[in-house]
């Protein structure tokens, strides 16, 4: 069974209907089914909010991003006032989120679960967006027909998205094929801007960095369950007491006796035994295969996640400096790569509609700072020396510097600076000419030499 078996029937159909499942080479019907279960999102957000290592990396990575600034610039600067307008103006409807808090939450449900979703939100009219406000990724869903495939249109894109929010509330009108479960409402695609991280197969399903080791989180936390509670049993080693000797064999009544009296031991500092009784502590040791079994696992947590063992636990690994560096580098090319795919979404997704269908003078475009995990001093002194070896311009590195720093530009204040800096004048040495002074001299002495 080749590649047409994916489609219904025995040959391919490539029949195209307005709404309902694909038919197409490239969307088939099989676009709906994953070959392995997947683990509820709602799963997902307690693994986050439970272990330390995921919580700690899922942070580091969003904070990482974020501490790179970023900058909205329209292709035309006279219309620059109307997106700085919009985006001054959104978290109007919701936790009055701004727009670095929108940011922050996209790169936030994109590592936890591999979506982010944000709803473009309408005016009465529905003619203008007017704000934009994040929705919790574990009540969303594509919608999808009766044999949970997904529903698309005739361009071969999601005709929409259905929400869990309860019982009596209301969505969109739902299109034929679509089914919707109890409590369920259904959101037309054009309000809602879906992130992907990573997607796979034909796009349209997308994975974070917690599944993938998603399986074997869940055995490290059975094992260090068990490590701990073997720990706990066997904090105080246990006391075993011989009774009796070669002479004298011990009789149950004495052996119950003296277990009695071993029970008071731990707060009792004297005891007296009426038989010959020796006691002693029976040593327990624990398995070292256990710190290399949890080592195993955190490190296949720290693959998925793209970390280093080191940075995703927070503690030192005992590696030189190249491989520190090598490690510090693939870090930030991977947080690298999820912020350009995030902000090519991002002006596709959001930018792009904004002047579509407000009507803005011109395109926008996202751009997002260099994003480093090295020493800032580092950076900065590597840029100086790139200006005094004339590879850039001071103007080349300037909003870079802006933005990484979080300073906002004044460009007339920049420009008095530039001026004033023309303008002072340079520093006269305490010798003029001092060359030809020298030169002066020499020549005097040589001739009073030859005098």
């Amino acid at each position: 069974m080749g590649l047409m078996s994916n489609f219904v029937g025995k040959t391919a159909d490539f029949a195209i209907s307005d709404e309902g499942s694909p038919k197409t080479s490239s969307v088939s019907e099989s676009d709906g089914e994953t070959p392995i279960k997947r683990i509820s999102r709602f799963e997902l957000e307690v693994t986050y909010l439970t272990d330390p290592q995921t919580f700690n990396t899922v942070n580091k990575s969003k904070q990482l991003i974020m501490s790179a600034g970023y900058n909205i610039n329209a292709t035309q600067k006279k219309y620059q006032s109307e997106y700085d307008n919009f985006f001054d103006n959104i978290g109007t409807i919701g936790l009055h989120m701004d727009l670095r808090q929108l940011f922050s939450s996209i790169y936030h449900d994109e590592f936890y679960c591999g979506s982010a979703y944000v709803e473009r939100i309408y005016n009465v009219s529905g003619k203008k967006i007017v704000d934009l406000k994040m929705i919790d990724a574990k009540l969303m869903d594509y919608a999808r027909d009766k044999d949970g495939i997904i529903v698309v249109d005739n361009m071969q894109n999601p005709v929409g998205y259905v929400m869990n929010v309860g019982p009596n509330r209301r969505g969109d009108a739902i299109p034929k094929n679509v089914i919707l479960e109890p409590d369920h409402i259904f959101l037309a695609s054009f309000r809602i801007a879906h992130f992907r991280l990573f997607p796979f197969g034909n796009r349209f399903e997308s994975i974070g960095i917690i599944e993938p080791a998603y399986l074997d989180i869940k055995r490290k936390h059975k094992i260090e369950d068990a490590a701990a509670n073997s720990i706990h049993n066997t904090a105080s080693y246990p006391i075993i007491g011989y009774v009796g000797d070669s002479q004298r064999s011990a009789t149950t009544k004495t052996m119950k006796q003296t277990l009695e009296a071993l029970k008071n031991l731990s707060y009792s500092r004297y005891m007296v035994f009426q038989h010959p009784t020796q006691i002693q502590t029976l040593e327990v040791k624990h398995s070292d295969q256990i710190d290399n079994i949890l080592r195993y696992f955190r490190a296949n947590q720290s693959s998925a996640s793209g970390m280093a063992l080191g940075f995703s636990v927070g503690t030192g690994e005992s590696v030189n400096r190249s491989t520190l560096s090598t490690q510090q580098r693939m870090l930030d090319i991977s947080l690298e790569s999820v912020a350009k795919d995030t902000v090519s979404q991002f002006n596709s997704l959001i930018l792009d509609e904004l002047h579509r269908v407000n009507n803005y003078g011109c395109r926008a475009k996202l751009k997002w700072g260099t994003i480093a995990a090295e020493e800032r001093n580092d950076k900065v002194n590597r840029e100086m020396v790139a200006i005094d070896n004339a590879v850039v311009a001071p103007e080349e590195v300037r909003p870079n510097f802006l933005t990484s720093e979080g300073i906002d530009a004044i460009p007339k204040a920049y420009e008095r600076h530039l001026n004033s800096a023309k303008a002072k004048p340079k520093k006269i040495p305490s010798k003029p000419f001092p060359q030809q002074d020298k030169s002066v001299a020499d020549s005097s002495k040589s001739s009073i030499t030859s005098e």
